[in-house]
């Protein structure tokens, strides 16, 4: 039965309301439950839930039209007229429109008599999606630990008020949802309660106000790994809405050079969802170490950033010391969307925990691959061996230090690499990082124990590694999660799979 919907009255002071866009194409089936419809109220932002299944038909408003409580807004055919209340008038007659999901107010729960305040880690639910009773529907860190957090009942999550990494208040709104919740709002609250400005704000320091944005946005936002609190919204009231989000992202795409003071860094950028990983290689490597690693982590959705360091691979600027190499990596990352992972091999690793404390909470989760700088000892012949190579021999003695695969590299790859090395770009930062008989000269471990304790840290040790011994694993502190793996120094080509399932199973937890 084909029915006539109208723009509905969703408070008693409305008298019009503005599309922001149509959910479902024309022509589509929808099901019971299904957002159809995105509108704006002086006060809200709501997605308007189908009562029952159907098929929308035709629309006869479109994006910012303005539209009265009362006239229409589209033609459905619905399997169920019921469900729709008495939206079987004739379609001259303006129809009943789609009642609104209740909504209640989930607020940030307090885990332990202590408490005071949250990170919200990851919400495990998407937008729109049903849960059930005992479904954990968000992870919560405190300082002292990092839990989910069930569903009291069935329901549904309408809308994500505090993004991952916020901070928030014990009490204060996180999420609206359809179903019970710890400390439900009475329901007039619940309806007057504007969605769109939550009090008091959830969002990050960064904002100077209270962060406003369309459902969509925030979805696609989500879907890109693009910090909201970095957008400036082009809507009412500054809010951000769609095509804000479209246009953002990360400023560095496809292959290209980035301009810095001390030359240009050469970085790849590839995929548009999830979370941007930023890839750090190791000492006399480049950005091609990670073809394998950051395939699979596209693959699954993710942005991947590569570039080469300072004084390797293709990069013009020069790497004196490990702070230079830690000044392009942030150069780097100013570029990129949050939350960042970042993955440091070697000496990328020391590289990665100094960016790490300085983005601080852009940062969700640091990984280290057999980390340079948690022991005394590391292979000198293979650093200042590296720096002071000029042939493709020496070359290939050398990379037979790091694994299986460290001597599989083709007759051309060994070339290139010789004539890169001759130019002798790496001699003084070997200097910086190991005495000639073999003494590492950097200290990760008091690094790693100045980062926050909400970071998540995990570290990998190939336990056939001849630069780094793996029982360097037992320096660190005890919060970092350690992973042991049969390989030599290179992990991401000695095992790629096993790494790439590392950091993806990570981001639970990141």
């Amino acid at each position: 039965m084909q029915l006539t919907l109208t723009m509905p009255r969703l408070g008693e002071t409305m008298d019009e309301g503005t599309i922001l866009g149509w959910l479902v194409p024309i022509g589509t089936a929808f099901k019971r439950g299904d957002a159809i419809l995105e509108l704006e109220t002086d006060k809200t932002v709501v997605e308007y839930p189908a009562l029952g299944d159907g098929v929308l038909d035709a629309v006869m408003v479109g994006p910012s039209d303005r539209v009265a409580v009362g006239a229409p807004i589209a033609k459905v055919t619905v399997t169920t007229p019921a469900d729709w209340s008495d939206a079987s008038a004739p379609a001259e007659a303006p129809a009943p429109a789609v009642a609104a999901a209740a909504v209640a107010i989930l607020t940030m729960p307090r885990l332990g008599e202590t408490m005071e305040e949250g990170v919200i880690g990851q919400w495990l639910v998407a937008e729109g999606a049903a849960y059930r009773r005992g479904d954990a529907i968000l992870e919560i860190e405190t300082d002292k630990t990092a839990a989910e957090v069930p569903a009291l009942s069935d329901g549904r999550l309408l809308r994500i008020l505090a993004e991952p990494g916020a901070r928030i208040k014990v009490g204060q709104p996180i999420a609206e949802v359809d179903g019970e919740v710890e400390a439900p709002e009475p329901a007039k609250a619940a309806a007057e309660t504007p969605l769109a400005d939550p009090a008091p704000n959830p969002a990050p320091l960064r904002s100077d106000g209270p962060l406003r944005a369309t459902p969509l946005a925030r979805r696609i936002a989500r879907d890109k790994g693009i910090s909201l609190h970095s957008l400036t919204g082009s809507g009412r009231r500054g809010r951000i809405e769609r095509r804000d989000v479209e246009r953002a992202g990360s400023a560095l795409a496809g292959a290209g050079w980035l301009a810095t003071p001390a030359g240009r860094i050469a970085y790849e950028v590839e995929g548009t969802g999830g979370r941007t990983h930023l890839l750090i290689h190791g000492f006399a490597g480049d950005r091609s170490a990670w073809a394998v690693t950051a395939a699979a982590l596209r693959r699954a959705g993710h942005r991947t950033a590569v570039f080469d360091l300072p004084g390797h691979g293709e990069t013009e600027a020069e790497a004196p010391d490990l702070d230079s190499l830690t000044d392009a990596a942030a150069a780097v990352a100013a570029e990129l969307p949050a939350p960042l992972v970042l993955v440091g091999h070697s000496m990328g690793a020391a590289v990665a925990v100094a960016l790490a404390a300085r983005l601080g909470p852009k940062v969700s989760g640091l990984v280290l691959l057999t980390p340079a700088g948690c022991g005394p000892r590391i292979a000198a012949d293979f650093v200042h061996g590296m720096a002071s190579a000029t042939t493709a021999g020496e070359v290939g003695h050398l990379l037979r230090l790091l694994g299986p695969k460290g001597g599989a590299l083709s007759d051309a790859a060994l070339a290139q690499m010789a004539t890169q090395l001759a130019r002798g770009r790496l001699k003084t930062l070997a200097e910086a990082l190991a005495s000639p008989e073999g003494s590492q000269r950097i200290d990760l471990i008091r690094a790693l124990h100045s980062l926050p304790e909400t970071l998540p840290l995990r570290a990998v040790f190939g336990t056939q590694d001849r630069i780094v011994a793996a029982t360097d694993a037992l320096n660190l502190p005890a919060r970092v999660a350690v992973h042991f793996m049969a390989t030599g120094h290179m992990p991401q080509w000695d095992a790629p799979r096993e790494v790439a399932d590392l950091l993806l199973k990570g981001h639970k937890n990141d």
